[in-house]
């Protein structure tokens, strides 16, 4: 049965659209801004997840994040202006199958059969989408400088051979030996199945990109293989380079804890942030040349890099 009502759906529908939620209850705000940034207005995103992660891990209380929440530009506004551009019905309808979906999916330490069916339902909502909203995703791409550097840079794609004969203790080793212990691909789908057409370059790039990097990404940056973790490098992704898959998944389960009493939902949105402060705080990842550093150990390559090992004031929250 679903969880969500026509009614809910309308009314949060609107406050997405408009990115102006009603804030009597902060973190159904929290998750309409998300949902904002990811169907409405992608170039918002840095402004309202900077805004969210103030509002969560700077004060305490809900009036308190209510009145963080409301310095974010457009909301000082005494009338929010309605958007002139709506997301397609399908975006909507294929959210909502997500949201009202059972609990068990998205948990990092489910059946890897289970977690890549989340994934696919959180992908497959992108296939709806029209290309007013993919153009709106591809220029959010381009307020990170980095993505700039990486369409200058020959593609280079590695393979599970490239991890192999590294000297015990490296970064090709250690990604070799948890692939290998856990059952996993080095890229969870296959990158030729999220291409757009070609005037999409930053996110044909970054899609793939990412394929290649997210659990390069867990490793170095200290991400565990875990619910707890998988939620929080999707904070760390969307800061880095704007990833609209991350910032669908965040929506997505933001909504789905705001409905459901699984974890205390403003620790929920907190992991989050922290997950984002990490990106925000960490030097661009995402044209560094992975594949020439597999020989060195990730202790030196943080301490080159400056980039501490993630740590989250609720280690346990999502380990059920």
């Amino acid at each position: 049965m679903a969880l969500t009502t026509s009614k809910f759906r309308e009314d949060f529908e609107l406050g997405s659209c408009t990115g102006g939620p009603p804030l009597e209850s902060p973190p159904l705000a929290a998750a309409m801004l998300m949902t904002h940034a990811a169907f409405v207005e992608p170039e918002r995103q840095i402004a309202i997840f900077d805004a969210i992660a103030n509002a969560w891990l700077d004060v305490n209380d809900a009036s308190a994040r209510a009145a963080s929440l409301r310095q974010l530009p457009w909301l000082k506004q005494a009338n929010v202006p309605s958007s002139e551009w709506t997301p397609p019905r399908a975006v909507w309808d294929a959210f909502w199958g997500v949201v009202d979906a059972e609990p068990a999916a998205p948990q990092g330490n489910a059946p890897k059969d289970q977690a890549l069916d989340f994934t696919g339902r959180v992908v497959a909502i992108g296939r709806h989408y029209d290309a007013e909203l993919l153009m709106r995703c591809e220029r959010a791409h381009y307020l990170h400088e980095d993505v700039r550097k990486l369409l200058g840079l020959p593609e280079v794609r590695m393979t599970t051979n490239d991890l192999r004969n590294w000297p015990k203790d490296s970064l090709g080793t250690n990604l070799l030996d948890m692939l290998t212990a856990k059952g996993y691909d080095l890229e969870v789908i296959n990158p030729d199945d999220v291409m757009l057409p070609a005037v999409f370059a930053a996110q044909n790039r970054t899609n793939r990109r990412i394929l290649q990097l997210h659990d390069v990404w867990h490793l170095f940056a200290g991400f565990g293989f875990t619910a707890q973790g998988e939620v929080a490098i999707s904070g760390f992704q969307l800061a880095q380079f704007g990833q609209n898959y991350s910032t669908r998944f965040l929506a997505a389960t933001t909504t789905m804890m705001c409905l459901r009493p699984l974890v205390d939902i403003d620790q929920f949105i907190a992991l989050i942030s922290e997950g984002w402060r990490h990106g925000r705080r960490a030097p661009p990842l995402m044209s560094v040349e992975w594949h020439k550093l597999l020989g060195r150990s990730i202790r030196d390559l943080r301490a080159e890099m400056h980039v501490a090992p993630f740590k989250s004031r609720t280690p346990e929250l999502l380990n059920f």
